[in-house]
């Protein structure tokens, strides 16, 4: 009798759609197989080495804009699908006259925007770098910077460098 249920699994398998199930489980729905009767791979692979958030100097509120993108997606169902791939946090390199916001001295007037960027910094979802440049152009001292902001020698060569040479895409 357990030969015949066994007899009767094993064939059932052969029996249902071969579209109904992935190699893992998984319902795949009208996924058409090739002549191996293998099916393909539905996932896609992004090849980023790393994301850096697009920041538009021109325009007023764009690092607290990009913050909550970034706190949205560290919320999403992607973000934690994404924590077995090998990117690490979302990089954010400010120049210009946005850098005077991550110094200490002027912390009360960028309370909201500083708060929610070093929760998200804490939480290892982003990585804030400053220029130095930018920041001694304004007369601000590097060893003013907040703690959890890493300076960099000059922010446009930086981003470059993350474009380029580490192959990191726009977040």
């Amino acid at each position: 009798m357990r030969c015949f249920w066994l007899l009767l699994i094993l064939l059932s398998s052969y029996l249902l759609p071969s579209h109904s199930l992935g190699q893992s489980g998984l319902t795949l729905g009208n996924a058409a197989s090739d002549e191996t009767g293998a099916i393909p791979s539905l996932v896609t692979v992004d090849s980023a080495s790393g994301y850096v958030a697009r920041i538009d100097l021109n325009k007023p509120g764009q690092i607290a804009e990009a913050l909550r993108r970034a706190e949205a997606h560290f919320q999403s169902e992607d973000y934690f699908d994404s924590l077995n791939k090998p990117t690490g946090p979302i990089a954010f390199v400010i120049f210009g006259p946005d850098v005077a916001m991550f110094f200490k001295q002027n912390y009360s007037m960028y309370k909201a925007t500083v708060d929610l960027a070093a929760r998200l910094s804490s939480l290892g979802v982003i990585d804030i770098k400053v220029c130095q440049e930018s920041a001694a152009a304004s007369g601000l001292n590097r060893d003013d910077l907040l703690p959890f902001v890493s300076p960099v020698d000059v922010g446009q060569a930086e981003l470059t460098r993350l474009l380029e040479e580490e192959d990191y895409s726009f977040f």
